[in-house]
């Protein structure tokens, strides 16, 4: 019995003395530790961010009717969503109405994501290579290949940027719908002249103005039901 107490005895002093020698470990502020926690907590709020702004992107979308017209594109249902996101997001970007985009889009593609023109234009906004080359260098990257114009959030990206642009060059939507279609070049000197002037606006530009008009058209009557279906169910909805 002596020789357990005394074993008893013997290990409590061996366990005390470690636990006393055990200092815990708390890493510095700037310790490698620390900083890879604060560079993982980063990204992961970078990523919650993201997933909230697409959240309300897609929502826009879908109260715009664009989610509906991107449904042509017969893409597969995850593209179909960050597409419509995407017509959202540029068109915010660059300040151009969504629905003139879509407009362009249907004109131009009718929502074909491979679209290819007898001259060369690629893609839903058919946008020229050369095009495509130039845009991507102002906005900071490489095309890389022109076969990259067959995504649909960089050929929007990309075409809407150059819309942007061409309304700002030329002064309206209409005048920069001469350009889209025919090169600026082409475009002031089509301007310039009333007949080829009045001749030109009343093809590819009243064409897609005609379809921009209906666009909107078609919003504002969903934008009625909805605020009717609102005041009938006496709730915000």
């Amino acid at each position: 019995m002596r020789g357990w107490t005394v074993a008893m005895v013997t290990a409590g002093m061996l366990v005390g003395m470690e636990a006393g020698a055990f200092q815990p470990y708390f890493p510095g502020e700037s310790s490698p530790e620390v900083a890879e926690l604060r560079a993982k907590l980063a990204a992961q709020e970078a990523h919650l961010a993201r997933l909230e702004e697409e959240a309300t992107l897609y929502e826009e979308a879908e109260g715009l009717g664009i989610v509906a017209a991107v449904e042509a594109s017969r893409l597969p249902e995850r593209q179909q969503r960050r597409l419509a996101m995407a017509i959202v997001r540029e068109a915010k970007r660059n300040k151009v109405d969504p629905m003139l985009v879509v407009a362009v889009i249907r004109c131009e593609s009718s929502f074909n994501n491979y679209a290819v023109s007898h001259v060369g234009a690629m893609g839903l906004m058919q946008v020229m290579p050369d095009t495509g080359n130039y845009l991507a260098d102002r906005a900071g990257f490489k095309l890389q290949r022109h076969t990259n114009l067959f995504d649909s959030e960089l050929n929007v990206e990309l075409g809407t940027a150059y819309l942007a642009d061409l309304i700002e060059r030329f002064g309206s939507p209409e005048r920069a719908l001469v350009a889209y279609n025919a090169g600026p070049g082409l475009a002031k000197k089509i301007l310039s002249k009333k007949e080829k002037r009045d001749r030109f606006m009343a093809g590819y530009p009243a064409k897609v103005m005609k379809e921009f008009r209906r666009l909107k058209a078609q919003q504002a009557r969903e934008v009625s039901q909805r605020e009717a279906q609102k005041q009938t169910s006496g709730g915000p909805g």
